[in-house]
């Protein structure tokens, strides 16, 4: 009886130490390892997410540079058709041109110009009054159409009254804007 009491006494003993034992690895070395993984998996995680930013930027940069290599050769074409800044006698000139080429009467009327700080272009407000018979206006403005530089219009009036013979008098009013190439910094 002695020795099996001692044998059960020596299993128990043995079992507890064993249980003791194989929580003090699990309380000591698993679980701290379990935690130091989970914290370098959301390090890993973050350093993803922060290398795939950094690979998308880096396409969006390539493909911006490709873009502009692919039109670097065609940016001269803006020279084309805005006319230098301070050259606005060639423009007025241009339109008084073909004012009395039409038979057209013509009011220049100049605004402020605009100037938007990192553009390369001014914007010059223009108010057009004309005046003559309804052909010879929509000829002026053909012509206007047809030339190089660019003019936005932004608004046109068109007002008729009847004239002796027969023509029928118009006036129109023309609210544009022209692009101007600023040449050097003030």
């Amino acid at each position: 009886m002695i020795i099996q009491r001692y044998l059960q006494n020596r299993f128990l003993v043995s079992t507890v130490t064993f249980l003791a034992l194989l929580l003090s690895i699990i309380i000591l070395i698993i679980i701290p390892s379990f935690q130091e993984i989970k914290v370098i998996n959301q390090q890993v995680l973050e350093e993803r997410v922060r290398l795939e930013k950094l690979y998308v930027r880096g396409q969006l940069q390539k493909k911006v540079r490709d873009n502009y290599n692919s039109i670097k050769n065609d940016i001269g074409f803006l020279d084309e058709f805005l006319l230098k800044e301070n050259q606005e006698l060639q423009y007025i000139t241009t339109l008084e041109h073909y004012a009395n080429e039409n038979n057209v009467s013509l009011e220049i009327t100049i605004g402020e110009p605009q100037r938007k700080p990192q553009q390369r272009f001014s914007i010059l407000p223009f108010t057009l009054q004309l005046s003559g018979n309804w052909p010879a206006i929509v000829k002026w403005l053909s012509d206007i159409e047809t030339l190089p530089y660019y003019t936005n219009i932004k608004e046109i009036t068109v007002t008729a009254r009847d004239a002796q013979g027969k023509d029928r008098a118009s006036s129109v009013s023309i609210s544009a804007e022209t692009y101007w190439l600023i040449t050097e910094e003030i």
